[in-house]
């Protein structure tokens, strides 16, 4: 079973298709850990209503919530052509109305969704990432415990002073957990004055957790005050480059894991930034552009894709410098080298 094929199609938000690839595979060929799987996808996908069951949903004080949350995400995932957010927004608002009654009085925005639904749920006795999308569909991050603590570090020429968050005790980590069966779910996040950290998902002393979150997001709060009007996929595709300006041990894992997942067309901005990354590192490393055969990339030496790493990263940098205001109008990656 390829799973970098599956994960990959439910990252995107497009489930059907790996169910469909799925359920054509002989069972005779499977593990037992293979079977287990395509059981517990076909329970959550295959079926008019998940049988597979959503963890949790039955023992939170949110699970109302949850409830509402996990049919937009199945409903949606199973049939990406459609756009369910105006039917996801009206019912949302409507069980927040039984609740608060002045939204009823209220035009349903995204301001005044947030607001209530911060309020319903730290009522609960949690706390809360809002109301929000991640990719194309609106997403639920809840948590019940953080801690703080404070990280120096250096990105490039640059040294940043992090306070980082760690949050622990989760009822949902979003949609992308949902999709995955919880093999995949956000790491961490970041906003312009602290980086907020999924402590289960890392070994605070390994190289995923130095780089691949902590450069990455301290990129990201880094721009948000440089650049604040940039796009999803351009915040992505320099962090994304940072991390390969300064990888070791995971630089081939990491390059391996942006192909797999990059798609240039999707709605996704780190689908997009993945596979503009890979673009322009072969423009620089290979004259191509672009390389998606792994073994090609693993006869480059580290020192080479972290010196092409750093010099488009600083050509971007001073790209958007350029631009001024401009820079976040549009998706400026998308702009700079069109694929043929």
């Amino acid at each position: 079973m390829d799973y970098r094929k599956i994960f990959s199609l439910c990252l995107d938000g497009n489930v059907k298709p790996a169910l469909e690839y799925i359920t054509l595979i002989q069972s005779g060929s499977l593990s037992l850990k293979d079977q287990g799987f395509r059981s517990a996808f076909e329970k959550r996908f295959r079926y008019d209503h998940d049988q597979e069951g959503y963890r949790n949903e039955n023992n939170s004080a949110i699970s109302d919530i949850l409830q509402l949350y996990r049919d937009y995400w199945r409903t949606s995932l199973l049939d990406s052509s459609a756009n369910r957010d105006s039917l996801f927004i009206e019912q949302l608002g409507s069980l927040l109305g039984k609740k608060y009654g002045s939204v009823k009085q209220l035009s349903i925005n995204t301001d005044s969704l947030d607001e209530y639904l911060r309020k319903y749920i730290m009522a609960s006795g949690y706390m809360t990432t809002g109301f929000g999308k991640t990719g194309k569909l609106y997403d639920l991050l809840v948590w019940q415990k953080q801690e703080d603590t404070v990280y120096i570090f250096t990105t490039g020429n640059e040294k940043i002073r992090a306070h980082v968050i760690f949050m622990d005790d989760f009822v949902t980590l979003g949609w992308e957990q949902y999709a995955t069966l919880d093999n995949y779910y956000p790491g961490g996040w970041a906003n312009d004055s602290a980086l907020f950290c999924v402590k289960k998902a890392y070994d605070l002393h390994s190289e995923i957790f130095l780089i691949s979150y902590l450069a990455h997001e301290g990129r990201h709060m880094a721009d948000y005050k440089l650049f604040p009007k940039l796009t999803s996929a351009d915040l992505e595709y320099r962090g994304k480059m940072t991390e390969l300006s300064l990888a070791d041990t995971t630089l081939y894992s990491l390059i391996n894991f942006f192909i797999a997942n990059a798609n240039y067309n999707s709605e996704n901005g780190h689908s997009i930034a993945d596979y503009c990354v890979i673009r322009d590192l072969s423009i620089s490393l290979f004259n191509k552009e672009y390389i998606s055969d792994q073994d090609a990339w693993k006869k480059i030496t580290v020192g080479e894709i972290h010196e092409a790493a750093k010099n488009i990263l600083a050509e971007n940098t001073k790209s958007l410098h350029a631009l001024g205001s401009k820079a976040g109008d549009s998706i400026y990656i998308k702009r700079k080298y069109l694929p043929k």
